[in-house]
């Protein structure tokens, strides 16, 4: 089961587009693993040590559910009024287990959970009512079952032992813990991409100061920064045999790629093809690693330095 989870989101990374995309279909991919993982737990506390054996059933009913997700087109699965009434029932159902289990089951602390990953899911600067709106709904649950001390669903109360409150706080802690480690994943992996984007810059500066860029008409490099339709018209031009040379080595690269081994045969820096290609740095960054892939090129090369001098 591993092993197929695993090819799964390598097979992914392949047919993804860009970066962003597969960065975002990939964080998408941990959740869902990570909350496959929390309703199998709860199928567990369910059923071994709680007797509670439709909840068990029930949750494990989701996380079938959960893992089919995996096989949805992410045309779906990024669809934003989906995932905010998604929130909103996975909310729904932490205020009913909440309120059925009592206060000192602390099912509450799940709220916390879906709050991180709203905020990893959304983009705040787009989405800031949809953030709200749901941090909002999971106040006011948390709030109800507190103010009315928990009497809401007295007719479904499950009276818990000491012992068994104590398996949920367990599995409740185990929760947040996991929810939070994958948010602090992600932020670490944000931080180790700004901080190569500007190893790289640094490295290419060092570069230019040691050889020229390679002798080139401005107008070429205007004509690549201003993302001139005639850009690659004129890099034949100037450099006929290009194309020909790389698809010969590499003849399954597509167009952006090949695009991108032009800009890269400019000697221009990722953040100056980013520019050029109306992309982003990470986006031109997995084209550079799929470019070194197919080129065969290891990882001890410099690709900006293999491309310029081989082709």
């Amino acid at each position: 089961m591993l092993k197929y989870i695993v090819s799964l989101l390598t097979r992914k990374r392949q047919f993804a587009k860009n970066e962003i995309e597969y960065g975002k279909s990939f964080m998408f991919d941990v959740y869902t693993i990570v909350l496959v993982f929390l309703l199998l737990c709860n199928v567990l506390i369910n059923a071994l040590f709680l007797d509670q054996y439709i909840s068990a059933s029930v949750f494990g009913g989701m996380a079938v559910l959960m893992f089919s997700t995996l096989l949805w087109p992410d045309s779906i699965r990024f669809n934003k009024k989906l995932l905010t009434g998604f929130f909103f029932l996975l909310g729904l159902v932490v205020f009913f287990c909440d309120g059925t289990a009592g206060k000192g089951c602390m099912n509450y602390l799940s709220y916390i959970s879906l709050t991180i990953a709203v905020a990893f899911i959304f983009d705040f600067s787009t989405d800031k009512i949809r953030i709200i709106f749901l941090i909002l709904s999971y106040v006011l649950f948390f709030l109800i079952n507190i103010l009315s001390d928990y009497s809401l669903f007295s007719d479904y109360w499950l009276h818990l032992s000491l012992v068994k409150q104590f398996y949920v706080r367990v599995y409740k802690v185990i929760e947040v813990v996991c929810c939070t480690f994958v948010g602090i994943y992600f932020i670490s992996k944000d931080k180790v991409e700004i901080r190569e984007y500007y190893i790289e810059k640094e490295r290419l500066d060092n570069l230019l100061k040691k050889t020229d860029k390679i002798n080139f008409s401005g107008e070429l490099y205007e004509l690549a920064m201003s993302k001139n339709s005639l850009f690659i018209t004129y890099f034949k031009s100037e450099f006929p045999d290009f194309f020909e040379n790389i698809l010969r080595v590499a003849p399954n690269l597509v167009s952006s790629e090949l695009e991108i081994c032009a800009l890269l045969k400019l000697n221009l820096s990722t953040k100056e093809i980013a520019v050029a290609t109306n992309s982003t740095v990470s986006s031109v960054k997995n084209k550079k690693y799929r470019i070194r892939k197919k080129l065969n090129i290891s990882p001890e090369t410099d690709i900006v330095l293999y491309i310029i001098n081989t082709f």
